[in-house]
């Protein structure tokens, strides 16, 4: 997480926000589980299970739409030779990191 959902502060690394002091304990489990996701699609993928992979993308994706998430499902959805969806995929992934930079920058 790189900002607090609540006031939009940096986030310092604690598990609340230093400036409103919000618990950000429930949204860091939500993006450790979508990290757990992508780490088990990367796995499928190397191990050739693509029905596994794009089923743990998904789950990731569901719990954290990050560029990440969408990077590990466009992926599942190449090794499953679904290009137009590979394509979506990879489109929304530059679409977000180029606002993402927008942004922060």
């Amino acid at each position: 997480m790189e900002r607090c959902p609540t006031c939009g502060a940096r986030h310092a690394g604690g598990p609340s926000c230093h400036r409103c002091r919000t618990d950000l304990g429930q949204v860091l489990a939500i993006e450790r589980a979508a990290a757990r996701h992508r780490r088990q699609a990367r796995a499928a993928l190397d191990r050739g299970d693509r029905a596994a992979a794009r089923a743990d993308a998904g789950r990731a994706c569901a719990l954290h739409r990050s560029p990440e998430s969408l990077a590990v499902l466009a992926l599942a959805a190449l090794a499953d030779r679904d290009f137009p969806a590979a394509l979506r995929l990879w489109r929304e992934t530059r679409a977000g990191s180029d606002s993402s930079d927008h942004d922060h920058g």
